[in-house]
């Protein structure tokens, strides 16, 4: 960043920031269950897969992993490691 986009982010960086989106009609909880019961739904393939042996069993754990990443769950700091 140079010197003048530096000044600018430093005065803007306090400012209050307002979005809206006047035309975005949505149910919140409606998208949250739909979107739970896809997850939910992901976890279970995954987990049923039985063209995994036993010891390919991190894999698993670790495709639920990324399931809750990709809708933008975190899981904490305990995978801060890839395979």
């Amino acid at each position: 960043m140079d010197l003048y986009e530096q000044i600018l982010y430093h005065a803007l960086m306090t400012e209050r920031v307002e979005v809206t989106f006047p035309d975005l009609h949505f149910d919140p909880e409606k998208i949250v269950q739909e979107t739970c019961y896809q997850t939910l739904q992901k976890i279970k393939d995954i987990l049923a897969d039985d063209t995994l042996d036993d010891c390919e069993c991190f894999m698993k754990i670790d495709a639920v992993i990324q399931a809750f990443e990709a809708i933008g769950s975190d899981s904490g700091c305990r995978h801060d490691f890839r395979i």
